[in-house]
């Protein structure tokens, strides 16, 4: 975005394939433009270019299913700087198959094949409704004469809307319609409003009643925003004054300044009498910090206050509401008319976060007041949300008077919220596909005559899921895990049986009581929505499509199971190799009991307390349960499953702390197959990788039926040789021995104690150096900390202290790390990776420290015990002590080693002219010229002196080295430039050994014999399957018919398809692929849905008609298919035979005719050789060579 840039934090995600993930490799080449990552995803086409900045991209266009071209605003802001490249975003796309263009300065590049997907339009917000909810149309595009507004922190006061010679800026001017000035005379200046029986004047903004001339005038607006737009001037979360703010014209803090309210939080844009309004996000980092938006019907223009979208959006540190919206009623009761019904609503797409507000204008709103609240109007859709924390989430009318009808929720996601899911009265509400985790004080909850219909949601681990005060909740294959208190809903077999309520809209005559049973009132009976029917399915719906964009999105399809898995991180799962098999976990305190099966089975669980404050529940690891209390669950489908305490203690939203199981005894578990015939997976160790010192190993598994699955196998301790003493200890010195590993030549340093000592450990603490702890290289090993929890290795990486840091310690509640502290100091805790840690907490002591925006938190402590645990959700990389007074190391340059000088300096010490040399008894050893260690790292030297920006490989005895920054990489797996060549480096050192694929960045990459092969063009098969490489790259974009210039195969997505037997259609011809390879020597018959066709050098022969061998029989061949329905004459190699039915009949002896004439044919052959009298069936013809005559 030219001139107009905003960084932040992204979250990236990558398709992996045996451990790799594919992207594109740093070549000599990366100053050239190359697209990184490219897709569509609901209506929007987007892409990462790497190797080019925003002002050099010239143009981009796309065409395909339609076509277009970035001109002008769209242009400049559309395309931007972000993650080291250029972000395009192309919102408004017509679902279809498109090229994307894009032209820059040195060239253009191009990718085809982009699928875009359209958004899900289910819900009342578009029932019976096809003119385009918000500024788009329902295929996806703008409206004619939309107007588009980019609005950036930049230009958030200084942006201008002009319409109809009216000009108002600043984009709180420009939505906030509430704030106007009123025009009566003598009140200059100021906007108008009634309370009661009492008029209020205050201060006005500019906006002139835009928004409103423009829904007269059915003028589209859509405001796209980039980046994050602060009123809080946080940028992040935080704890918000509201009584200050950055942007001009909103609501006013507790008062009635540009329609403001006294003992409101204000920060709102009213938005008031507006129509065909979309608020949209751009890309995955569009936030709204500290405000939010109000759409409000009037009765003085009942037609408008129709038809407005939000989407794409996060919402943090909201004073008031994030979203608001709300229409009139003709009066207080429930048997009134909705004078001006707010309608047409879309809100989708979007994240909420808790916000925390230091000075409340009402002591209730210190968590702001609602995410998104709907009140006195009708069709109205909240889908794909997701809210984290919130506490008055969702409020569906305001009191038990207010009326709202036709409403949907579908495919949100509340987590660790604590009320109003929603909160609902007067109204007919539809709600399927959602997922309440851990609410902490009540999910749905029925009010004043409300009517919800739900169905296929999952509540886990939810107090108060169904809560009925007054109306009803009928309940159609909901799933309650674990959930205590309040589960009032009526849960029916059959989705038509009908509840008993009263929901009606008096005013109107409309009875909602069975409005999910009449067409004429809903979608429901026709299935016009996508639902789910498994919630096991609709929690993958969710992880794929929920909240903002993501960095790469993934289908649903695509979405695996132990990425949505509620299995505990501690518990690993027991894996059933045998059926029948009889297990007795016993007693569970705090935790769950998890087991893994290969195949469908039965299992029938017994408990010591079947009460439900004492007994379980059999849940899969996507939540869904399947059994409470002892019982037996049939038919479940392979995969993990989990057995949890029913009873909980539910956690706190505001700090994020998940809630704790209690307890349960389980006094048996039995499982058997649900089919003794069927298969089980029952896995056998095929191949083992050894660990190293210096790399993980792996065991892989493999099933008869080809299934395989990974272990990895944790690094082993180094394998030292003997001490060789380097200087002897005398009565008054100590003295220094070393030992190496005999594998990866680690050298290991002690010091001997001076004679006449004891030798034993010293009493004093140590020194702060030794507090440093690497959870890559260490794990949750340490002689100082006492570390409790789980590391992982897939929620990214840190550079820190020189360092890359790609194994963190989760913050979970059950995570804890105890240390002594030897005086005051200073903690320093580094967190980050894929999840942003910015803003973020972490408990000290029980006391909350927030990070800063590079994930670091820095907490001042006092001498003795300290102890750490989880804040916020968030991954620890790497942790120090630095006591007060002590002397620390510049973090990007080596420490110094725990080696004693022994009166000497000796090693890599730091001079006094900032640098670091090799010493040797005092003197820098100019003759030293490679690798040397100092502490857990290897550093490259050169004449004496560490070359700290030194990249390249470096050989001594042990190998050769990937040195990065002057220090080996042991992290480092990829592909390393050394000279002309390309080498394989595993774990920081050259593999010389190697053929196969290696990621590099985020593409694989075909090496042979450790160099990389770029002129290779096959396959290539690891444990991941067998892939096609182009040009040494394997491109996951390939799909088709490939060659390698030998044999033809079948590829999806780079991979070649091994299990596919069937036809392909490619350059026009229909190719036969059996096992992923063209079968070019195949000639015969293949089956498939289609019918059967006649194969011959290895595709679908469409000129040929005959006959074509199908096992015993001859069937009949027409353009290339069997005509199983033919009887006649056919001719094969020049004879023409008899068929009957699509066979060839050699019993058959007659005549048969054609458009030739009539034939004599005897044992199902046409004789062309007999002439002469022929009789058959008492007939006698005349036949000459073979043709009757007259």
């Amino acid at each position: 975005m030219r001139a107009k840039k905003f960084f932040a934090a992204f979250l990236a995600t990558a398709l992996t394939v045996s451990g790799f993930a594919v992207g594109s490799p740093v070549t000599a080449k990366a100053a050239s433009a190359e697209f990184t990552s490219v897709g569509g995803f609901s209506e929007t086409i987007y892409a990462q270019i790497s190797g080019v900045k925003d002002a050099d991209v010239t143009g981009v266009s796309y065409s395909g299913t339609a076509s277009g071209e970035l001109t002008g605003q769209d242009l400049e802001y559309l395309v931007r700087d972000k993650n080291g490249g250029v972000r395009v975003d192309i919102p408004g796309v017509k679902p279809g198959t498109y090229t994307l263009t894009v032209t820059t300065k040195s060239g253009t590049i191009t990718k085809s094949g982009i699928s875009v997907d359209a958004q899900d339009r289910s819900g009342y917000a578009h029932f019976n409704y096809t003119a385009g909810v918000g500024a788009y149309n329902d295929d996806g595009t703008l409206k004619d004469n939309a107007i588009v507004l980019y609005v950036t922190d930049d230009n958030k006061n200084s942006v201008e809307l002009t319409y109809g010679g009216t000009t108002v800026k600043g984009i709180g001017n420009i939505l906030n319609s509430v704030g106007k000035e009123c025009g009566e005379a003598g009140h200059e200046g100021q906007c108008k409003k009634t309370s009661g029986n009492k008029t209020i004047y205050a201060k006005a903004n500019t906006n002139q009643g835009i928004i409103q001339k423009l829904a007269e005038n059915n003028v589209p607006l859509v405001v796209r925003f980039i980046g994050t737009v602060s009123d809080s001037g946080l940028y992040k979360r935080g704890t918000f004054n509201a009584s200050t703010g950055l942007i001009d014209g909103l609501t006013a803090y507790d008062g009635d300044d540009f329609g403001g309210s006294v003992g409101d939080n204000g920060h709102m844009a009213r938005i008031k009498s507006g129509r065909d309004i979309t608020l949209e996000g751009i890309g995955t980092d569009a936030t709204i910090d500290g405000w939010g938006f109000h759409f409000m019907a009037e009765s003085a223009q009942p037609d408008l206050g129709k038809s407005f979208e939000v989407r794409n959006l996060k919402f943090i540190n909201t004073p008031e509401d994030a979203i608001g919206m709300e229409g009139v009623q003709a009066s207080a009761n429930v048997n009134s008319d909705l004078s001006a019904s707010v309608e047409h609503c879309w809100i989708h797409n979007n994240e909420y976060y808790c916000p925390s507000i230091s000075n409340p204008a009402e002591s209730d709103k210190s968590e702001g007041d609602g995410s998104v609240d709907f009140k006195r109007g009708q069709y109205f859709t909240c889908s794909y949300n997701y809210f984290e924390g919130c506490h008055k989430t969702n409020l569906v009318g305001s009191s038990d008077s207010s009326l709202q009808y036709n409403l949907t929720y579908h495919h949100n996601y509340w987590k660790l919220c604590k009320a109003r899911g929603p909160l609902t009265r007067n109204a007919n509400v539809h709600m399927y596909n959602n997922i309440y985790e851990g609410q902490t004080d009540y999910a749905m909850n029925v009010r004043a005559n409300a009517y919800i219909f739900s169905e296929y949601n999952l509540f886990y681990m939810c107090k108060n899921p169904q809560r009925v005060d007054s109306g009803a909740i009928k309940s159609y294959n909901d799933s309650f895990s674990s959930c205590i208190n309040d589960m009032g809903g009526t849960v029916v077999e059959n989705k038509t049986d009908p509840v008993a309520n009263s929901c009606k809209f008096a005013a109107k005559g409309i009875d909602y009581s069975r409005f999910d049973t009449d067409s004429s009132l809903s979608y429901i009976p026709t299935g016009d929505y996508e639902l789910q029917t498994s919630i096991t399915e609709a929690h993958k719906a969710i992880a794929s499509r929920t909240g903002v964009l993501k960095e790469n999105p993934v289908a649903a399809g695509d979405v695996s199971m132990s990425s949505i898995s509620y299995v505990p991180s501690g518990v690993t799962p027991v894996n059933v190799t045998e059926l029948p098999s009889t297990l007795t976990p016993g007693k569970l305190n705090k935790t769950v009991y998890a087991f893994t099966v290969g195949g469908t089975v039965d299992v029938t669980v017994k408990y010591a307390d079947d009460t439900l404050a004492g007994t379980g529940a059999l849940v899969n690891e996507a939540g869904e349960c399947f059994l409470v209390a002892s019982g037996t669950a049939r038919n479940l489908p392979a995969g993990t499953y989990i057995i949890q305490p029913y009873n909980f203690q539910p956690g706190d939203g505001k700090t994020m702390q998940s809630g704790t199981f209690k307890q349960v005894t389980i006094d048996s578990l039995e499982i058997t197959s649900s089919d003794p015939n069927a298969h089980y997976h029952k896995y056998e160790l095929v191949e083992t990788i050894a660990a190293t010192c210096t790399s993980e190993g792996s065991k892989i598994y493999r099933c008869s039926c080809g299934d395989t699955k990974t272990e990895p196998v944790a690094k082993l301790d180094h394998t030292y040789g003997a001490w060789t003493v380097t200087k002897e200890a005398t009565e008054t010195e100590t003295g220094l021995k070393v030992r190496k590993c005999t594998v990866c030549g680690c050298e290991d340093f002690q010091k001997i104690p001076a004679k006449g000592t004891s030798g034993g450990g010293s009493s004093e603490p140590a020194e702060a150096g030794a507090y440093a702890h690497n959870f890559t290289t260490s794990g949750t090993s340490s002689s100082v900390y006492t570390i409790t929890g789980s590391t992982t290795t897939s929620k990214g990486s840190v550079t820190y202290a020189g360092l890359t840091l790609t194994t963190a310690l989760k913050m979970e509640s059950k995570t804890g790390i105890t240390f002594t502290a030897p005086s005051d100091g200073k903690l320093v805790l580094v967190f980050g990776g894929s999840t942003a840690a910015s803003g973020k907490t972490v408990k000290v002591n029980g006391d909350r420290y927030t990070c800063g925006s590079d994930g670091i938190a820095t907490v001042e402590v006092k001498a003795g015990e300290v102890t750490i645990t989880k804040g916020d959700s968030i991954n620890l990389f790497y942790m120090n002590f630095e006591a007060d007074g002590s002397s620390t190391t510049d973090p990007t340059e080596p420490a110094n080693p725990d080696i004693p000088s022994a009166d000497k300096k000796n090693g890599l010490l730091k001079s006094d002219d900032g640098s670091w040399y090799y010493y040797v008894d005092d003197a820098i050893d100019t003759s030293k010229t490679g690798l040397v260690q100092n502490n857990d790292a290897w550093w490259y030297v050169e004449s004496g002196k560490l070359q700290s920006d030194y990249k390249g490989f470096v050989e001594n005895g042990a190998g050769k080295w990937y040195v990065v920054n002057g220090k080996i990489n042991t992290d480092f797996t990829g592909l390393g430039k050394d000279g002309d060549d390309w080498v394989c480096v595993r774990a920081g050192k050259a593999d010389s050994s190697y053929t196969g694929l290696v990621k590099n960045s985020d593409y694989f990459w075909y090496v042979k014999d450790g160099k990389l092969d770029t002129s290779y063009l096959g396959t290539v098969t690891n444990d991941g399957g067998t892939w096609f490489i182009i040009n040494g790259k394997l491109d996951t974009s390939v799909t088709g018919i490939k060659s390698d210039k030998t044999d033809f195969w079948y590829v999806k997505g780079g991979k070649v398809d091994t299990a596919f037997e069937g036809v392909i259609e490619q350059g026009g011809s229909w190719w036969y692929v059996k096992d992923g390879k063209v079968a070019k020597d195949y000639k015969g018959l293949f089956t498939n849905a289609a019918g059967t066709w006649y194969v011959a050098a290895g595709k679908i022969d469409t000129s040929f008609t005959g006959l074509g061998k199908d096992g015993d029989n001859w069937v009949c061949v027409r353009a290339g298919k069997v005509d199983r329905t033919y009887t006649g004459l056919v001719q094969s190699s020049g004879i023409w035979w008899y068929v009957s039915d699509g066979v060839l009949d050699t019993s058959y002896t007659g005549i048969q005719t054609n458009d030739g004439g009539s034939w004599l044919v005897v044992k199902g052959k046409l004789n062309t050789d007999y002439t002469g009298e022929y009789t058959v069936d008492s007939t006698t013809y005349n036949i000459v060579n073979g043709k009757v005559t007259d």
